[in-house]
């Protein structure tokens, strides 16, 4: 019998991997710790800054029981904050709002890693990455663009709790987790580390029309329950601007929201302007509204470049 500890590749790795070398799309270096030059100015242009109080940002915790919860999500001191990112309802948009989110924070030199949650079968970003770098730990992990790093769920998972624990990156500023299942399937599995997380900040993603604002509303009132408003997140896509006509059923959670001036608009892009989440950088129609969704991140945890070390 071999003792060789070499690390085990799935057929789908090797074929990605092969994929990407006829490409050129190969990396020469780990992403484990960035080059010292890279830029350290924050979301708004006003350069490094140091966090005061470690308490600023709270630790992200894990249930107690459950397969995926054995191994604890900290962030603290230096590791970065974590976005959550849920849809309110099915096919609201959450992989396309993630993806323009981390590009607009490697546009403005934030590095970023995204946490694609989703079984491989129903993540909107398995095709987001412009080199792959292999698999460890039940992720698959690959770069996008200077700042980004995305890490996909390796095997098939059932149920929310199936999820792996993130894998322990060096040198990230900011955490964008794409929860990846319905608001159901979080609900009946609670333990699971994707939903029991405490996140810096929660964003919703919804459309503009009655049954998903009432559906906004619901989650809105679950996350009251156990996190502050202010930490809240809604992104609807579809709409070029708050109306009270088109808004009209929105419920009372949702226009608090909007006077606290935390609902971004986003426009539904067509098939042919967004034919997909590709490697390609993604329209401006979405980054430029993303560049806001960022600035308001940045409102509740402060500059991202102050967790560098």
């Amino acid at each position: 019998m071999s003792t060789s500890t070499a690390p085990q590749f799935s057929v789908r790795e090797l074929q990605a991997a092969a994929d990407a070398l006829a490409a050129g799309r190969f990396a020469t270096a780990r992403f484990t710790q960035p080059e010292p030059d890279l830029e350290t100015t924050d979301a708004a242009g006003t350069g490094a800054a140091h966090r005061e109080s470690p308490t600023d940002a709270p630790p992200v915790r894990t249930a107690a029981a459950g397969p995926a919860a054995s191994a604890a999500v900290e962030v603290a001191g230096g590791l970065a904050p974590l976005v959550r990112v849920r849809a309110a309802n099915a096919g609201a948009g959450a992989s396309t709002i993630t993806l323009a989110l981390a590009d607009a924070a490697d546009a403005a030199g934030v590095r970023t890693r995204i946490l694609d949650a989703a079984a491989p079968a129903w993540s909107g970003l398995m095709g987001a990455t412009a080199t792959e770098l292999g698999a460890s730990e039940g992720w698959r992990r690959g770069r996008r663009g200077a700042n980004v790093l995305i890490d996909r769920v390796e095997e098939p998972a059932k149920v929310p709790s199936s999820v792996p624990a993130p894998r322990i990156v060096e040198g990230i500023d900011l955490t964008v987790l794409d929860v990846g299942w319905t608001p159901r399937e979080l609900a009946a599995d609670p333990t699971a580390w994707v939903a029991a997380a405490t996140a810096n900040v929660e964003v919703l993603i919804t459309r503009p029309y009655e049954l998903a604002l009432s559906q906004t509303e619901a989650a809105l009132a679950e996350l009251s329950d156990r996190l502050a408003a202010q930490r809240v997140v809604v992104v609807v896509v579809g709409a070029s601007r708050w109306s009270d006509r088109e808004f009209a059923t929105a419920g009372r959670l949702l226009r608090t929201a909007h006077e606290q001036e935390a609902v971004l608009c986003v426009p539904l892009l067509a098939a042919k302007a967004l034919p997909g989440l590709g490697p390609d950088p993604l329209p401006k129609q979405l980054t430029s509204p993303s560049q806001r969704l960022l600035e308001r991140i940045t409102t509740i945890t402060g500059p991202q470049s102050a967790n560098r070390t």
